[in-house]
């Protein structure tokens, strides 16, 4: 049988993203043997070197990497280079290929509402690469296109290159006075649409989810109002078709964006998991102070019970009888709330743990080099790198449970940083 195909969406923050939650669902109805997951990353050097590191074979990308991943891949389409951002990098034999399909998520979803496009007037506010996706996706269907952005500069540069109009920030409301679709793609910190300007014969799509106050104010105004997991649908089609070259079950897809939930709220516990060496103990303790959690650690929990070492346990019972201990500790946890829990690095190899894990806790994945790990690594205190082969050994080990970390997290994240900067990072998703 062939190794699971490993995918994510990359971005920060990204625990609110409900992709893995769609793609892991068609997977699963189409026998395709792939995971899908979260990847937090502060730029796309940082999504590039896990993408790579894991062999990873696709990746969605959001906010704030789209433009940054552009300028690392030589191979991308034409509108990627017109909207100057992708939202997707595929691995193929030849290369890494940056493509974009957000712009398929907004005339699309507008399409399917049988909301025409052509000779319309629509207000697009930002000019980031979802705005600018969403501008070229218009144009491209007859639109007439207007960018309005906080800093004006940006707008008429984006204009320039998309050929459409822009405005400064300030004559928003007058521009929307006449507009037939408003398309908001800026920031979710901001609302900058008055209520009393919405008329009811507007359209309203916002890239905004789970939560848009634009959305909630244009329903209350009687306005046509398409939410954000309609763009996050509708993109996320052909980049289904891309990675698997299959049909995607939309029906599916809308019952799962309808179903899930998103994993913003502060979880009840929480569970490292990672390969040895990855940090898993010294982040953990940082995390727990930051979060005012209790922190414990598997394997002191088993020495403690087991009164031995873990080399001792390996090296006396065998390796059968160690992980039957741990998943008898592992089950301690649906007794616990507010723990951060350092899991030893085979746990994910029962998927009796999975389940545990998932019930009760937001299952962070750390990743580090083998390089890295090993320079953290004391000797003698792993029993599986004993042996002049220890590399050789930690690289097969390592590569047949990349899928088994991948299945079993909400997230994974690089801790080759300094652990206050990973502690940093996590508490920033959570947040």
């Amino acid at each position: 049988m062939a190794e699971p195909k490993l995918y994510a969406v990359s971005g920060r923050p990204i625990l609110h993203s409900k992709s893995p939650d769609i793609f892991n669902a068609l997977f699963a109805q189409q026998n395709i043997s792939s995971v899908y997951t979260r990847l937090s990353a502060r730029s796309a050097e940082e999504a590039l070197f896990l993408f790579k590191e894991l062999g990873m074979s696709g990746m969605n990308i959001t906010a704030p990497l789209k433009q940054d991943m552009l300028e690392r891949l030589s191979d991308i389409d034409s509108a990627s280079a017109k909207i100057g951002g992708v939202n997707v990098v595929q691995r193929t034999a030849e290369a890494l290929k940056g493509r974009n399909t957000d712009h398929r998520g907004v005339v699309d979803s507008l399409h399917k509402r049988d909301i025409p496009t052509r000779n319309q007037r629509c207000l697009v506010l930002g000019a980031g690469a979802a705005a600018r996706a969403a501008a070229y996706g218009l144009l491209h269907n007859g639109a007439v296109v207007v960018l309005v952005n906080r800093t004006y500069a940006k707008a008429q540069d984006a204009a320039k290159i998309l050929n459409c109009q822009a405005h400064p920030w300030e004559e928003l409301e007058t521009h929307l006075d006449s507009a037939h679709i408003l398309v908001s793609a800026v920031s979710a910190r901001l609302s900058p649409v008055k209520a009393e300007w919405l008329r009811s014969s507007l359209v309203v799509l916002d890239a905004k989810y789970p939560q848009s106050h634009l959305c909630d104010e244009a329903e209350k105004r009687g306005c046509r109002v398409i939410r954000g997991e309609e763009w996050l649908l509708n993109q996320a089609i052909p980049v289904f078709e891309l990675f698997t070259g299959k049909i995607p079950d939309e029906n599916l897809m809308r019952e799962v964006l309808a179903s899930c939930n998103t994993l913003t709220n502060k979880p009840r516990n929480i569970a490292l998991i990672g390969f040895m060496g990855c940090g898993k103990t010294t982040i953990g303790k940082g995390l727990a102070a930051r979060l005012n959690y209790k922190f414990q650690d598997t394997d002191s929990l088993i020495e403690e019970q087991e009164g031995r070492t873990i080399p001792e346990i390996f090296h006396s019972e065998g390796e059968a009888y160690f992980r039957r201990v741990e998943k008898r500790i592992l089950g301690k946890l649906e007794e616990r709330q507010g723990y951060i829990w350092a899991c030893g690095g085979g746990s994910v190899m029962d998927p009796g743990n999975h389940k545990v894990l998932a019930d009760n806790a937001l299952v962070i994945w750390l990743y580090s080099s083998l390089a890295t790990s090993f320079r953290r690594i004391e000797p003698g205190t792993r029993p599986l790198l004993d042996g002049e082969a220890s590399k050789k050994v930690a690289t097969e080990l390592l590569h047949a449970r990349l899928p088994l970390y991948a299945q079993a997290s909400d997230m994974v994240l690089s801790s080759e940083g300094t652990p206050e900067d990973i502690v940093d990072g996590i508490y920033a998703e959570i947040d």
